[in-house]
């Protein structure tokens, strides 16, 4: 091989040597006199590359942050719904408990009522009956006599209307008493 160059070297014009040596020394001259252009030039190949890589890094950083991200959001989104179904199912409780207890409160309300309504008719029908007592003794009494003062006719009828009110509906009281009262001698009072 050195000999293949030694015989490539001596075969050269030395005039292009010289315009070689000429012209690499312009070269030089250029690269020296615009150095700071030239090597702006790489450091701008240099920053594009390291850019690109920051950029690409980044990518892959914003690609694994998605990912977990959608990860979590599948994760929420599982929890949400199964505290959805979880609160849910609570108001349906809730609601079930509140139609029973309102269901118990109306039973009571209704064995309340019958209770009191049971109540009434016993206390009216008691009522009734002494009332009832007590117009039978002032009617035999006066029907005895054949005479009764204002006041106790007025006293009479006000027994009476009591009777009414307590629903009482004898024959005795309607169809002999109040027809054979008004009869009756009416006397000054003693």
């Amino acid at each position: 091989m050195e000999e293949i160059l030694t015989k490539y070297l001596i075969d050269i014009d030395p005039m292009i040597i010289v315009i070689a040596v000429i012209i690499l020394i312009f070269i030089g001259w250029i690269i020296v006199k615009n150095r700071k252009i030239i090597s702006d030039f790489f450091d701008d190949l240099y920053n594009r590359k390291k850019n690109k890589e920051e950029l690409l890094q980044t990518i892959k950083n914003n690609q694994s942050a998605i990912k977990e991200i959608m990860d979590n959001r599948v994760h929420d989104r599982e929890q949400s719904l199964t505290i959805q179904r979880e609160l849910t199912d609570a108001q349906n409780k809730l609601s079930e408990s509140i139609f029973n207890i309102s269901k118990k409160i109306d039973d009571m309300k209704r064995n309340t009522d019958e209770r009191f309504m049971e109540s009434e008719r016993k206390n009216n029908k008691r009522i009734r009956a002494e009332l009832k007592d007590k117009i039978s003794q002032s009617y035999r009494y006066y029907h005895e006599l054949g005479k009764i003062n204002d006041m106790e006719l007025e006293a009479l009828e006000d027994l009476i209307e009591e009777y009414e009110e307590a629903d009482g509906k004898n024959s005795f009281v309607h169809s002999v008493v109040q027809k054979e009262m008004y009869t009756w001698e009416k006397i000054e009072r003693m």
